[in-house]
């Protein structure tokens, strides 16, 4: 599971990159040619931060998983 989210956040960081790349300054922040990029940054870092929680919480469990075992 942890290979997987590692693989999608990589995923969502070349998103992310590409995005900002391709953003074209010239034409300012709300015109109609940027809001696609800047949809797409947002959605980026979302991305980003829904994987680093998942990737929190795995590390969570695991802990807890480990604490359970030695109780018993």
């Amino acid at each position: 599971m942890k290979v997987f989210v590692y693989i999608v956040l990589v995923v969502i960081l070349g998103s992310l990159i590409f995005n900002i790349v391709s953003y074209e300054s010239d034409y300012g922040f709300s015109s109609d040619v940027n809001r696609p990029y800047i949809i797409g940054v947002g959605a980026g870092i979302c991305g980003l931060i829904l994987g680093l929680i998942i990737l929190q919480y795995l590390r969570l469990k695991s802990i807890q998983d480990t604490k359970a075992k030695q109780d018993a």
